[in-house]
């Protein structure tokens, strides 16, 4: 199943924009990539969310089996769902992350990155920002526009 970009909720849309600008922009362009993804969670509240997700991202970049796509792709890789439900999954408490740490390759530093997670992800969920994609399916969305019907009451 194919994920678009724009159908995602907001929060989920938020994690893989800056998710993407911090691996794959430039440090060099004004405002630098730090600078324009600090804003992006300052606007939500969200004043350490940079911090968090340079946290977090420490140990998934320089992983060969996590890659992200560039900042214009619409449609989402396996590794940016599997970021967007990682980040969901550590809203609950309970939620261990073996198996995102297996996916990853974490051999070193696991329950740094288990933190890392959660600090993001219980970041998110004070603030209200939704990164659940289960209920979203890409089949659903287009039938219901065909369904839908204008009508005008004058």
């Amino acid at each position: 199943m194919k994920f678009d970009y724009y159908n995602l909720p907001f929060g989920a849309q938020l994690l893989i924009w800056t998710s993407r600008i911090v691996v794959n922009a430039s440090c060099r362009n004004f405002p630098n990539k730090y600078e324009l993804v600090d804003k992006a969670y300052k606007k939500v509240g969200l004043t350490k969310g940079l911090l968090y997700l340079k946290d977090l991202l420490s140990y998934l970049r320089n992983n060969k089996n996590f890659k992200l796509q560039s900042i214009c792709n619409r449609d989402l890789v396996a590794n940016e769902i599997n970021l967007i439900n990682c980040i969901e999954e550590n809203k609950f408490p309970d939620f261990d992350n073996s198996y995102y740490i297996k996916l990853w390759s974490i051999k070193k530093n696991r329950s740094e990155f288990c933190v890392a997670a959660q600090k993001l992800s219980i970041s998110f969920k004070n603030l209200d920002l939704n990164t659940n994609i289960r209920s979203i399916k890409s089949d659903d969305i287009l039938q219901y526009k065909a369904k839908f019907k204008n009508i005008t009451i004058h």
